[in-house]
C-alpha cells in the first residue's frame, strides 16, 4: 500500500545501519560513473524495502546506492519516475533541494546519490518534537516550488494514474492479495468494503482528478521524505513522481501530522496491561491537546505553500482535506502489515479520516487549511 516505508537511509540514524558486502553490479556502476570503488570502505546498509549501500569510495566520494526491488515491471516504472524527476528538475534551471543524483543503471534498477552528512529526517525531528513551524513553512514553500516546475507531457515516461486510493480493490480484493494478507489486513479491508458511503466518496475523489489541472507532484509525501541538515533542507524519494493533483501532496502532509496527533492519544496510561484505562472524556481532552499542538505546524506549512506561489483556492484545500482523510485510512491499512491486530487508536485515526472524507468542506479549518492559516 501507499505509505510503505521507502525512506532514504540518509534520513535514518546510523545506529540502524549494518555492514553489508557490496554487490558486484554496484561496483561496476560506480566505476562507470568514475566514482571509484567501495571495496576497501566501511559500507553500511539500512533497513527498508530496497537494497542499499552507503560509504566513501577510494576516490573520496561519499555515495549512497539504492537498488529498487519488486517485480520487473513495477520496479522499472519506479526507476523511470526517479529519472524523470531528476531530468525535469535539472532542465528547469531552478535549484530544487534534493540529494544530488550521480547516475543510475536502468537494467539493474540501481540509483546513485551523493551521501548527505549529519542529516535527520522530518520524522525523526517530529518524534523528538523538534520539527518547528519555520521548518514546516519551508516545507510548504518547497512543495510549492515542485508544483510550479515547468514541464512537458513527454517529460513523464510513466503516465499511469496514481494507484491510490485503490477504489477497484476496495470493491473487489484481488485473490493474490487476499491469499497473502494478514488477518488484520483482511479485517481492515472488510471494514472499508462494507462502508458504502466511504467507497462512494473515494470514487468521487478519484473521478474528480480528471477535471483538475495537473502539475508535477511527489506522489508519496511523508515526513520521512524531508531530510534536514544544519544548513539545508532536502526532499527525497521520487519513485511515485508523476503529473497529478497538487492536493494529493498537500493532503498527505496534513494527514501526516493528523496521524501523529491521534497516535499520541493513548487508550490507557501506559502499555502495561494493568495500567488505568482512560475515560472517554480524558481521551477526547487529550485528542484536543494533540490537535492543538500540530495545527500551528499545518498552518505554517499552508502559509509557506501560498507564499511560495503554490496553486491554492477553495477547491484545492477541500480536495487536500479529503486526501488528508485518505492518508489516515491508508495508515490503518499500512499498520496491518506491522501488527497482527487493529489497535483501537489506529481505528480511531481511520475514523477521523472517514469523517474528513465524507464532509471535507466542513473540516478545512479543523485540519489547519482555513483562510486564517
Amino acid at each position: 500500500m501507499a505509505g510503505e516505508k521507502n525512506t532514504h537511509p540518509q534520513g535514518r540514524s546510523s545506529a540502524s545501519a549494518v555492514d553489508k558486502p557490496v554487490d558486484a553490479t554496484v561496483e561496476q556502476l560506480l566505476a562507470r560513473l568514475r566514482l571509484g570503488s567501495l571495496s576497501a570502505s566501511d559500507v553500511y546498509s539500512y533497513p527498508g524495502r530496497n537494497d542499499n549501500w552507503s560509504g566513501i569510495t577510494d576516490t573520496g566520494d561519499s555515495v549512497f546506492v539504492k537498488q529498487l526491488k519488486g517485480s520487473s515491471g513495477e520496479s522499472l516504472k519506479r526507476y523511470r519516475r526517479v529519472v524523470s524527476f531528476e531530468r525535469l528538475a535539472a532542465r528547469s534551471g531552478r535549484p530544487f533541494p534534493r540529494p544530488e543524483f550521480l547516475g543510475g543503471d536502468e537494467e539493474r534498477r540501481l540509483l546513485v546519490f551523493r551521501m548527505l552528512d549529519d542529516v535527520r529526517s522530518g520524522s525523526e525531528l517530529a518524534v523528538a518534537e523538534e520539527f518547528t513551524e519555520s521548518m514546516s513553512e519551508r516545507a510548504g514553500r518547497t512543495l510549492a516550488a515542485l508544483h510550479q516546475l515547468p514541464f512537458r507531457e513527454q517529460d513523464f515516461t510513466e503516465a499511469d494514474p496514481h494507484p491510490y486510493p485503490p477504489v477497484a480493490d476496495l470493491r473487489s480484493l484481488p485473490l493474490e492479495l487476499y491469499i497473502n494478507a494478514t488477518g488484520a489486513f483482511v479485517q481492515a479491508w472488510g471494514l472499508l468494503q462494507r462502508d458504502a458511503a466511504l467507497l462512494d466518496e473515494l470514487e468521487r475523489l478519484r473521478a474528480g482528478e480528471a477535471g483538475v489541472a495537473r502539475v508535477p507532484i511527489h506522489g508519496d509525501l511523508r515526513l520521512d521524505q524531508f531530510l534536514l541538515t544544519d544548513t539545508a533542507f532536502y526532499v527525497n524519494d521520487w519513485e511515485e513522481f508523476r503529473l497529478g493533483d497538487p492536493a494529493r501532496d498537500v493532503g498527505a502532509y496534513v494527514g501526516e501530522w493528523l496521524h501523529r496527533a491521534v497516535l499520541r492519544i493513548p487508550a490507557q496510561e501506559t502499555d502495561d496491561a494493568f495500567s488505568a484505562v482512560l475515560t472517554h472524556e480524558e481521551v477526547v481532552a487529550r485528542g484536543a491537546e494533540e490537535l492543538a499542538r500540530v495545527l500551528p505546524l499545518v498552518s505554517a506549512f499552508h502559509r509557506g505553500y501560498r507564499a511560495g506561489g503554490g496553486p491554492d483556492g477553495d477547491g484545492l484545500v477541500v480536495r487536500a482535506t479529503s486526501y488528508a482523510g485518505w492518508h489516515l485510512i491508508d495508515r490503518l491499512i499500512a499498520s496491518t502489515r506491522e501488527s497482527g491486530r487493529l489497535s483501537a487508536i489506529v481505528r480511531a485515526a481511520a475514523g477521523i479520516g472517514r469523517t474528513a472524507l465524507l464532509d471535507p468542506r466542513s473540516f478545512v479549518s479543523t485540519v489547519g487549511l482555513g483562510e486564517g492559516s
